[in-house]
């Protein structure tokens, strides 16, 4: 066996051997290439974790990142030390794996993977084509870390769909389902219900779940498989009420104030430092969960534990405005309901003049339909792309939305150089808006954070799409 790791580099050089489906679009998505067994059998080499572990299962289309950050934050300020498992990062691959507030240390990366190595390397040499996926591996490490540090509660997001995905070995309390839409089409189906059957693939027997408000086609399909697996669902717009939500600003952070009524209790006066009302209704599916995990005897559940943690909730990357003049928005949109999002929330939260767009779309996404939302929007925009092999050219980018409009239009293929042509047309009055990638908004704000502090960029090592 070669020898251990010693860095987060060589650790990722061993992970990206492995099938990544994150960076590549021409595979099938069926049992055998999602293959839940395999999961399994690599959980099993190294001592079963998530036999051990009490979880929250996160699925959806959008939501799913925000409610599982949201989550975490409320289990953590009731006193429970809570592990957290999402996915892509924007900025740190570490990023993926937090305990607490703290990110799983790349020295623990390599810890871990020097245990799963040998199991690893026997797959590889052995069964080649069903050897462990660079997602399987990460979940694993995440379990594994999960367990080492004793966790209360480990809120694990999906990667993809849900019914064969790796977090689908995981048992959990209460599974969540957030809203559902229109993306990885050629994988999951291509109609809301097609897509809905995978999700609620993750819906385990007598386990409760907790429902987004859905279009009538997805919500059938969950009511109907909660009803078959013995579940009771919860629905936000049904079983949990949303109240009087509008913007406001408290302590000098703007944010949604409202309140919340549960099958059980009311909920007023609170407040998320987020912008987007779809930022409430992410909230009160984490707040119906809470009642769950209360039943359950988790924690106790109070209006205050509720106030206090929706107020130190983060959730990077989704339409995050950071400091500085003009203002720069990060976001992650890369569906057209979420550009949608995206486009309602800063007209109707923010003021500025004229608005500049820098995006990269990656081409498996319904590319026509997000430039039919995002090119008339926009004064200028500047097309620019991932390093994944799914991102779009942005010559080819620019050249389409020069069919929806000719004029404002500019395209590089380097995302430092795409900021920079952003900052030169605006004004201090204008708005930067990055969106289109989760890879494109980290890596302008790694950019921006690296300058504020007069550091060099880091060398960059492979990441998201």
């Amino acid at each position: 066996m070669s020898a251990t790791f010693t860095t987060l580099d060589d650790a990722l050089a061993f992970l990206f051997q492995a099938l990544d489906y994150e960076r590549i679009t021409k595979y099938k998505y069926d049992i055998a290439t999602f293959n839940l067994e395999r999961m399994e059998q690599l959980l099993a080499a190294a001592g079963k974790p998530h036999h051990d572990l009490k979880f929250v299962h996160v699925t959806g289309t959008k939501g799913k990142g925000s409610t599982s950050m949201i989550l975490a934050t409320l289990l953590k300020t009731a006193g429970l030390k809570v592990g957290l498992y999402t996915s892509p990062h924007l900025v740190r691959w570490e990023e993926r794996i937090v305990v607490g507030d703290q990110m799983i240390p790349a020295e623990e990366i390599c810890a871990i993977l020097d245990e799963l190595r040998p199991y690893v390397e026997r797959e590889r040499v052995e069964r080649p084509s069903l050897s462990p996926s660079f997602f399987e591996l990460m979940t694993a490490i995440a379990l594994l870390y999960f367990r080492k540090q004793k966790v209360d509660m480990a809120v694990m997001e999906v990667g993809l769909g849900g019914r064969l995905d790796a977090t689908n070995v995981v048992l959990p309390e209460v599974s969540v389902i957030t809203n559902i839409g229109y993306d990885h089409m050629n994988k999951l189906g291509d109609t809301l219900a097609k897509i809905a059957a995978e999700k609620a693939g993750i819906i385990k027997p007598g386990v409760p779940v907790i429902s987004a408000a859905q279009e009538p086609d997805p919500m059938a399909v969950i009511e109907r498989t909660s009803a078959e697996k013995g579940s009771r669902l919860y629905v936000v717009g049904k079983d949990i009420h949303i109240r009087a939500c509008e913007y406001a600003q408290v302590g000098g952070q703007t944010g949604l104030r409202f309140a919340v009524e549960t099958w059980r209790s009311q909920f007023a006066d609170l407040f998320l430092p987020a912008l987007g009302r779809h930022q409430a209704a992410n909230a009160a599916a984490v707040i119906g969960v809470a009642e769950i995990l209360a039943d359950k005897g988790f924690l106790t559940l109070t209006p205050d534990l509720l106030r206090t943690a929706f107020r130190a909730a983060k959730c990077p990357g989704r339409i995050e405005a950071l400091p500085g003049t003009p203002t720069v928005i990060l976001d992650s949109a890369h569906t057209v309901e979420s550009v949608r999002a995206l486009k309602q929330t800063v007209d109707e939260a923010l003021k500025y003049r004229r608005l500049i767009l820098v995006t990269g779309i990656a081409g498996d996404k319904d590319v026509e339909r997000i430039l039919g939302e995002l090119v008339p929007w926009a004064s200028e925009i500047v097309f620019t792309r991932s390093d994944s092999p799914r991102a779009s050219d942005p010559q080819e980018l620019a050249h389409r939305a020069y069919l929806i409009r000719p004029n404002g239009l500019y395209h590089t293929a380097l995302i430092e150089e795409a900021l920079d042509k952003a900052k030169s047309l605006a004004t201090a009055d204008d708005l930067i808006c990055v969106t289109g990638s989760f890879y494109v908004a980290g890596k302008i704000k790694e950019i921006l954070e690296a300058r504020a502090a007069g550091k060099p960029l880091p060398s960059a090592a492979p990441r998201n799409p």
